[in-house]
């Protein structure tokens, strides 16, 4: 490297299906972002491929040394991205977080001279099954599963949990080469407040099929006093709300949409337990959530879930829908 190299500051170039701000975006966004805000403060440069959403400007900068370019939807921003970097978009990058959210960027294929890093917060096999029953099987093995076993062996890996660490290592990465870094949340407006008077429940998360929120519903049923909180937004919520419906109770439901952070944690603070009975997690920044306002958390026991819940003394782990109810 030659002195003028030395001097200027490092530049990291992310390619993301989603940034933090992208509409379905979840607690990978939140992680993305201060990670990334860290680094901008520490004196790095940063450049961001990500997919576009409605409402999101094309090129947006914070700043002079962030600047996120957004191109193609959720199937075709891999390829956009890779035009996009090979015509110049980072490519003087002195490292690349590639983040890995259920389809590769097959960046061994084309930026293998560039020193890499691939950050993923679970396999999502599970992810494929729930939200694809007939190909989901065979679209986890194509986008995820095959190319992690055939190209990324090499590859430098961070992910959330040793759960996810050990997935990885099922699907062929060498466990030396992955590293395990826990998530913690800023606190801001987290903090206890007085509880509701009678018992509530509260779900926080992106509404799809692999979450499982009708689980949930399964445990409001054996629990006739209290009353369920779900807040988030996704595709799977027309479901949901119909299965409420058809369960009789629309009373004890309350869905929520999308809140800011102040409500959010109101709705936290308030309720008894925060529960989740997803299929996959790689951590779950909403068990952090709800511990900053002492509200534990009741989880089926699956990924890093296993982790962030301390069973018994910080919430509960249950193997089926009867040990949460």
């Amino acid at each position: 490297m030659s002195p003028d190299e030395q001097q200027r500051p490092l530049h990291i170039l992310v390619l993301a299906d989603r940034d933090w701000k992208h509409n379905d975006t979840g607690g990978n966004g939140a992680n993305l972002w201060a990670q990334i805000s860290r680094w901008v403060a520490a004196g790095t440069r940063v450049t961001v491929v990500a997919g576009e959403y409605p409402g999101g400007q094309r090129v947006e900068r914070f700043g002079p040394d962030l600047v996120v370019h957004r191109m193609g939807t959720r199937a075709t921003v891999f390829p956009r991205a890779m035009v996009a970097v090979l015509r110049g978009v980072g490519r003087d990058a002195d490292v690349v977080l590639e983040v890995i959210n259920g389809i590769t960027f097959l960046t061994p294929l084309w930026l293998r001279r560039k020193p890499r890093v691939a950050m993923i917060h679970h396999v999502h096999r599970e992810l494929f099954l729930q939200e694809f029953p007939r190909t989901g099987r065979l679209l986890f093995r194509v986008l995820e599963s095959w190319p992690l076993r055939l190209l990324y062996g090499d590859t430098a890996f961070l992910t959330i949990s040793e759960a996810a660490a050990g997935d990885l290592a099922r699907e062929g990465i060498p466990r030396e080469n992955i590293t395990v870094e826990y998530l913690g949340v800023e606190p801001g407006e987290f903090e206890p407040i007085e509880r509701a008077p009678d018992p509530r429940l509260i779900f926080v998360g992106r509404l799809k099929a692999y979450k499982r929120v009708e689980l949930l519903l399964e445990v409001l049923e054996a629990v006739p006093e209290a009353t369920l909180d779900v807040v988030g937004e996704g595709d799977h919520r027309p479901d949901i709300e119909a299965e409420v419906s058809r369960r009789g109770l629309s009373e004890r439901v309350r869905m929520h949409g999308y809140v800011d952070g102040a409500r959010k944690a109101e709705l936290y603070g308030r309720a008894w337990v925060n529960v989740t009975a997803s299929a996959s997690e790689g951590w779950s920044l909403t068990v952090m959530e709800a511990a900053l306002c002492a509200t534990p958390s009741a989880a089926l026991a699956v990924g890093g879930l296993t982790e962030s819940i301390v069973d018994g003394e910080t919430g509960f782990l249950a193997r089926d829908v009867t040990e949460l109810t």
